[in-house]
C-alpha cells in the first residue's frame, strides 16, 4: 500500500525518524488515516501508534525541529504538525476503567492489546512505513463490506466513552449503512442518556465531523438516526436536505448547521449557548435566523438582495440565498444562479451625502444634522440605493 498519501515525503520522514532501525517496527500509521488510504481518499490528519513513551516521542520530535504541543499527553498523545500535516503520535496502550468520559492508561508494548482498547475494527488497522498491513480485528474485512463493528463486546466500548454513539452514528452515515443489528439498538438506546455526561466541547465537534460528511443528505431516510440527532441537539428539519442534491452545493458545517437547526423560533439561541458556540457562529445563526424571519410575509427579490449586501456584505449575502433555497420553495433552481451571479457582480454602493453637503444646502451643525442625514440615508436604501439630491 506505498503508492498513496501515507507515504508522501513528509510523512516517510515522521515514520522514519520514529523508527530508528531499519530492521524494527516502533511506530505505525493506524486508525483513519490508514482507512482513508486503502479508501483512496486523502487526509491530512495522521495518526501514528508507537511502542516509544510520550516524553521519549517529545524528545525526538523535538532533537528534530518539531513543534510538539502536550495536548492529549494524560492520554498517552503527542501532537505536532508539518506543513499541512497534524500529526498524533501515541503510545501503545491498555485503558484502565474508563467511565465513559476519562481513563486511566497503562502502557504497553504490545500492538494486539492496543489494538483492543479502540472503537471500531475500522479504525485498528496498522499499517508500517514499508507498506506492510497489520489487521488484529479484522477490519479489512469490515472496510470492504461497509460494516461498522465494535470491538468486542459493543455494551463494554459503549460504556468506555459514550461519544462512541456519535462516532458509530457518524460512519453508518458515511458508509450509507442502516442499523439492522437490534442488540446493538438496544444497547444504543439504554446508554443514549449518558451522553449528557459528555461535555458540550466534545459533543458539538463530533457534530461538526457528521454535518462534514459528503453524503450527508442520505439521513433523511435514516429514521433511528434522525432521532438520535434531534435528542441531542434538537436538529429537526432534515428535509431540507433533499434540495441541497438538486443544487449541487458544497456547504460547510455551520450552513449546514443553520439549514437542519434554524425556524420562526428561538432554538438556535439556546443551541449556541448549551454547546457553547463561538461568538462567530453565534452570529451567524442569529444572521440567517433574523433575514429568515424578516422575510415570512415578504417575497425574496433583488431589492432584499442588495441591502443585505450592504450591510451584511457579500458573502453571507450568498449563504443566505443557499438557506433560503434549500429551506424553502420561494426561490427556483434558475433564479438561485441568477442572483448567484447577481450577487457576485453587484458594486457595494456608496452613500451620496456627507455633512458638509447638508451644511452647504443651509444645514446647521448638531443633533439635528446627524438626524436628517440617518433619514435620508434610510430613505436612500428604502429606495434601493437612489435620491433625487435637487430635493435635498
Amino acid at each position: 500500500m506505498k503508492k498513496t498519501f501515507l507515504f508522501s515525503k513528509e510523512n516517510k520522514k515522521i515514520i522514519s525518524i520514529l523508527n530508528p532501525i531499519y530492521w524494527k517496527t516502533y511506530t505505525q500509521f493506524v486508525g483513519g488515516c490508514v482507512r482513508k488510504a486503502m479508501e483512496g481518499k486523502l487526509t491530512t490528519d495522521i495518526d501514528l501508534a508507537t511502542i516509544y513513551k510520550p516524553q521519549e516521542v517529545r524528545k525526538i520530535l523535538l532533537k528534530n525541529n518539531y513543534k510538539v504541543l502536550n495536548l492529549g499527553i494524560k492520554y498517552g498523545s503527542i501532537t505536532t504538525f508539518f506543513k499541512n500535516y497534524r500529526y498524533e503520535i501515541t503510545s501503545l496502550r491498555k485503558d484502565i476503567n474508563p467511565d465513559g468520559r476519562h481513563t486511566k492508561i497503562k502502557f504497553t508494548n504490545n500492538w494486539i492489546q492496543d489494538s483492543l482498547r479502540r472503537d471500531f475494527t475500522i479504525n485498528a488497522i496498522y499499517c508500517d512505513r514499508f507498506g506492510k498491513v497489520f489487521d488484529p480485528v479484522n477490519g479489512i474485512s469490515d472496510l470492504k463490506n461497509k460494516k461498522i463493528n465494535f470491538i468486542g463486546n459493543p455494551d463494554l466500548r459503549i460504556k468506555e466513552d459514550y461519544l462512541r454513539i456519535l462516532r458509530f452514528i457518524r460512519f453508518s452515515l458515511e458508509f450509507n449503512e442502516n442499523i439492522k443489528d437490534k442488540k446493538v439498538l438496544r444497547i444504543i438506546n439504554k446508554n443514549i442518556q449518558f451522553l449528557k455526561l459528555i461535555s458540550p466541547e466534545r459533543l458539538f465537534i463530533e457534530l461538526k465531523k457528521i454535518l462534514e460528511l459528503k453524503n450527508l443528505e442520505s439521513i433523511k431516510n435514516k429514521n433511528y438516526f434522525k432521532k438520535i440527532l434531534n435528542k441531542i441537539y434538537q436538529l429537526r428539519f432534515f428535509d431540507r436536505l433533499s434540495r441541497i442534491k438538486t443544487s449541487k452545493l458544497r456547504l460547510n458545517y455551520l450552513q449546514l448547521l443553520s439549514i437542519l437547526l434554524v425556524g420562526y423560533d428561538k432554538k438556535h439561541i439556546f443551541f449556541s449557548k448549551q454547546f457553547r458556540l463561538s461568538n462567530k457562529e453565534s452570529d451567524y445563526l442569529n444572521f440567517i435566523f433574523s433575514q429568515f424571519k424578516s422575510l415570512k410575509n415578504k417575497s425574496y427579490d433583488y431589492k432584499t438582495i442588495k441591502q443585505q449586501i450592504f450591510f451584511y456584505k457579500k458573502q453571507l449575502t450568498l449563504d443566505f440565498l443557499y438557506f433560503i433555497f434549500i429551506a424553502t420553495k420561494k426561490i427556483s433552481y434558475k433564479n438561485l444562479k441568477k442572483y448567484q451571479l447577481f450577487i457576485k457582480k453587484f458594486k457595494v454602493p456608496i452613500f451620496p451625502i456627507s455633512g458638509d453637503f447638508l451644511i452647504r444646502r443651509g444645514f446647521k451643525q448638531g443633533k439635528s444634522l446627524g438626524k436628517r442625514l440617518n433619514s435620508l440615508k434610510k430613505s436612500w436604501i428604502e429606495n434601493d440605493f437612489k435620491l433625487n439630491l435637487n430635493k435635498i
